[in-house]
């Protein structure tokens, strides 16, 4: 049984559980991390205090 990297983030921590979407792709290395996250906030925030909050 595979654990899909979207699935994983609810296990690590529960707080965000089904609460992110997400999907996976393969690249051609043998080692890499990507991350693309698009989030939607309910008031302005700069990009530096969300750098650190997602830190």
């Amino acid at each position: 049984m595979e654990t899909l990297p979207i699935e994983a983030v609810g296990k690590v921590l529960p707080s965000l559980n089904k609460k992110l979407t997400g999907m996976s792709f393969r690249v051609p290395t043998v080692d890499v991390s990507v991350v693309d996250l698009t989030v939607r906030l309910e008031k302005g925030a700069s990009y530096d205090k969300t750098k650190a909050a997602i830190k």
